[in-house]
């Protein structure tokens, strides 16, 4: 007989005493007291005492309250204590529940401020930041989450050292060219981080020399068929090759492919030194989960761009549920390259 696990499955609070000899099968009466007290000293039940005494000898009272089960913060408690020291540890530790709450983030945090805590120093796009600490891109931006934890931690949101990217205009040019190089960037935080190296650092050498940014805006710019054409006629007198960079993710992929579909009158190449870069970086992360609404499309033509070891890499990516945020090439990681390109 369990009775602990009868009295857990029973709905109510409160529970009459003879509901409770009904569970043992009316077991003898003094073992039934026996069980009761025993009961009462493990802190499973308590009496009612406004119910009164039952008459029996000895008395029992004609209800019992179940206690709700105490949880054990052992472990929690323990992770508190190794926490980083710019963590408020004894605020964690006298309400565990707070940790609990935000213990994945919290953890991330602590381990990424005693490992690279060297990193803030940097500043970085918001994104960029979120996803070097968080592996979730817009962890910061679209959740409470973070700035709950520096609230209650008595932290400024500037320890972290990033930069806002407010909507870019569409293109950047960095020089007017008769043959020039145009890299199309999905993503804003990438596109703000490339604008702000080119315009503050002076710097143009990505693998290649490239003349001019163009922000993508995600499906934006395949919305209309022909859109890029349009701009390219914008260009007159120069020889223009375009190269696209994006999330590696199916939604990512199909936006190169149709891109290629849609402007067929038009040099659109993969910038595939960027995405083997991300591969690179990606062995060192744990990668988000793709994102809701994604549908398998066919990446044969995406696939075709590399060579037979990254090609697996992206298929295990993908086949996985996983992605890779092109944020991963953040601000200092691109202009560290673009200066070994002077």
């Amino acid at each position: 007989m369990d009775i602990k696990k009868k009295l857990k499955s029973y709905k109510n609070k409160t529970i009459v005493t003879d509901d409770i000899h009904k569970m043992t099968g009316y077991i003898e009466y003094e073992a039934f007291v026996h069980l009761i007290n025993e009961l009462i000293n493990n802190e499973d039940l308590e009496p009612v005492k406004a119910s009164g005494l039952n008459g029996r000898v000895p008395p029992l009272f004609n209800k019992y309250r179940k206690i709700k089960e105490k949880k054990d913060y052992t472990n929690a408690l323990e992770e508190i204590k190794k926490l980083h020291p710019k963590f408020e540890h004894n605020r964690y530790l006298n309400n565990p529940k707070e940790f609990i709450k935000y213990r994945d983030e919290i953890l991330a945090l602590s381990k990424f401020l005693w490992i690279e805590g060297e990193e803030l120093k940097k500043s970085m796009s918001l994104n960029e930041r979120s996803l070097q600490i968080w592996g979730k891109e817009k962890l910061i931006k679209e959740t409470s989450t973070v700035q709950s934890i520096f609230n209650y931690n008595h932290w400024d949101m500037s320890m972290l050292n990033y930069f806002e990217t407010p909507e870019p205009f569409f293109d950047y040019t960095y020089s007017n060219k008769k043959d020039m190089n145009i890299l199309i960037v999905e993503n804003k935080d990438t596109w703000f981080s490339l604008r702000k190296i080119m315009r503050e650092e002076e710097l143009n050498y990505l693998f290649r020399k490239i003349n001019i940014i163009l922000y993508g805006e995600g499906k934006k710019i395949i919305r209309k068929r022909g859109r890029l054409e349009e701009y390219n006629g914008m260009l007159k007198g120069s020889i223009n090759r375009y190269f696209y960079f994006g999330d590696l993710d199916y939604e990512g992929i199909d936006i190169f492919q149709i891109l290629k579909n849609y402007n067929k009158n038009l040099e659109i190449n993969l910038f595939v030194e960027l995405y083997s870069w991300m591969l690179r970086e990606s062995k060192n992360m744990k990668l988000p989960n793709t994102k809701k609404g994604q549908k398998k499309i066919n990446i044969d033509e995406f696939l075709s761009c590399f060579d037979e070891d990254d090609e697996k890499m992206i298929l295990n990516i993908l086949e996985n549920g996983l992605y890779i945020p092109q944020e991963i090439l953040n601000y200092q990681l691109l202009k560290t390259k673009m200066k070994e390109g002077l």
